[in-house]
C-alpha cells in the first residue's frame, strides 16, 4: 500500500438517549454524547473514529475532547498517514506525543486511522493491526451483561445461556450479602455451564470482600473485576478467597511494574477509550502475554462504530477471552445503519470497516 493522504477531516457530534440510565461510578448517565471523526484520503475513502469519554471514568470532558479535536484537524488535514502506524508498534504514540492528547482522543483518532488504512486495503480491521493468518477466527466471543436484582439477573442468564453466550458479566456491589444472593440466583440457573465474570467497582474494604468471596459459590466465577478499594490488598484477597482478580479501574492509576507481579492477578481488562487508545490497549495486551495473563478488551459504552473496532481489537487476544462488548442494549438507536448484532454470544468480524452509507447521519451534527 502506498503513501494515504488526509484531504478531509469532519467532525460530528451525537447525543442518544438511553434506554434505561447506566450507574459510573455513583454517577447516573441518561444520554451518550460522544463525537465522530471522519476522515477521507486522497483516495477517496473514508476512516471513521469515536471520540466519547464516559462521564465518571473519564478524566476529560467531552468539551476538553473537542478542543484537542478541533487541533488535530487543523494539524492533520493534508498530511499523509504515518507508514506502519497501523502496527501499533509505536508509531501512533510518537506521532501524537507533543500533542499530549486526551485518552478518548487518542484512541478516536488512533481508530479513524486504523479504519481508514483497513478499509484503502479492503480488508477486515484486524487483518490491518495483526497481519492475522487466513484461519484467523472470524468472531468475536462476548459475555453477556447481568444487572439488576436477584431475580431480574437469573432471568437474563437463563436468557443468554438459552441464546449461547458461554460467558456472563454480573455487576456486584452494595451489600455483600445481596451481591452473594445474586451470584447464588445465576449458579443456579447456569449450573456451572457458563463462566460468570464478577465485577464490584472497587465496592469493598478487605474484610468485606473476603466475606463476599467466602459466601459464593465459585464453582462458575472465572474471576472478580476490582473487589477492593485498596487495590495493593490483591494478594490478601485472593490468599483467602483463590478468586483470581481482574484490574480495571487501576491500571489508570498503576504502573505496569506496580501490578505485574501482584498475586492473584490473573486478567487486565482493557478499556482503549479511558486507557489511552488502541495503540496503548495493544502494549498491554502484549505484555500481558509475556507474563501469562489474560487480557480482556472492554467497552466504555461507545456507539455500534466503537464497538466494532474493539471486537477487531479483542479478536488478537492470545487467549480466546470473552470481551465486555454487551453495552449497545442500553441505546435507543445506534449510530449504524445495520445494528452490530451479537448472535450465540458472538460478533462476526469478517467485514470491512464501515463506509458513508453505513452511518446513520441523521443522528449526527457536523461542527467541526
Amino acid at each position: 500500500m502506498g503513501a494515504v493522504k488526509i484531504v478531509s477531516f469532519r467532525v460530528y457530534k451525537y447525543a442518544i438517549p438511553l434506554n434505561r440510565p447506566i450507574e459510573v461510578h455513583g454517577l447516573k448517565l441518561t444520554n451518550r454524547e460522544g463525537l465522530i471523526i471522519q476522515l477521507k484520503s486522497d483516495r477517496d475513502v473514508d476512516g471513521f473514529g469515536e471520540v466519547a469519554p464516559l462521564d465518571g471514568w473519564s478524566e476529560e470532558s467531552l468539551n476538553e475532547a473537542q478542543a484537542q479535536v478541533r487541533e488535530l484537524k487543523a494539524s492533520l488535514t493534508g498530511c499523509e498517514v504515518l507508514p506502519g502506524a497501523e502496527k501499533l508498534e509505536g508509531k501512533m504514540n510518537s506521532w501524537f506525543e507533543e500533542m499530549n492528547l486526551r485518552p478518548s482522543v487518542q484512541f478516536g483518532i488512533e481508530m479513524a486511522i486504523l479504519n481508514l488504512v483497513a478499509s484503502t486495503e479492503n480488508t477486515p480491521l484486524f487483518q490491518s493491526i495483526a497481519h492475522a493468518p487466513s484461519d484467523h477466527r472470524d468472531y468475536t466471543r462476548v459475555h453477556a451483561l447481568l444487572d439488576g436484582t436477584a431475580d431480574e439477573v437469573a432471568r437474563q442468564a437463563k436468557k443468554f445461556k438459552e441464546d449461547g453466550f458461554l460467558d456472563m458479566k454480573l455487576k456486584v456491589r452494595g451489600s455483600v450479602d445481596e451481591s452473594a444472593d445474586k451470584v447464588r440466583a445465576v449458579n443456579e440457573v447456569l449450573h456451572g455451564e457458563v463462566l460468570l465474570h464478577l465485577d464490584a467497582n472497587q465496592a469493598w474494604e478487605l474484610e468485606d470482600a473476603v466475606r463476599f468471596g467466602r459466601e459464593i459459590e465459585c464453582s462458575t466465577v472465572a474471576y472478580i473485576e476490582e473487589p477492593l478499594k485498596h487495590v495493593f490488598q490483591t494478594p490478601e484477597f485472593y490468599q483467602e478467597t483463590l478468586i483470581p482478580v481482574a484490574l480495571d479501574e487501576s491500571l489508570m492509576k498503576l504502573s505496569f511494574e506496580e501490578f505485574k507481579s501482584m498475586d492473584g492477578v490473573d486478567v487486565l481488562i482493557l478499556k482503549p477509550t479511558v486507557l489511552g487508545g488502541l495503540e496503548r490497549a495493544w502494549q498491554y495486551m502484549q505484555q500481558a502475554r509475556a507474563l501469562g495473563l489474560a487480557a480482556v478488551i472492554s467497552s466504555s459504552f461507545e456507539s455500534g462504530l466503537g464497538i466494532l473496532t474493539l471486537a477487531n481489537l479483542a479478536s488478537c487476544t492470545v487467549r480466546d477471552q470473552a470481551a465486555g462488548l454487551d453495552t449497545l442494549k442500553w441505546f435507543t438507536q445506534d449510530l449504524l445503519e445495520e445494528n452490530v448484532l451479537i448472535r450465540h454470544g458472538k460478533i462476526n468480524i469478517r467485514q470491512r470497516p464501515p463506509r458513508s452509507e453505513d452511518i446513520n447521519f441523521e443522528l449526527l451534527k457536523e461542527i467541526l
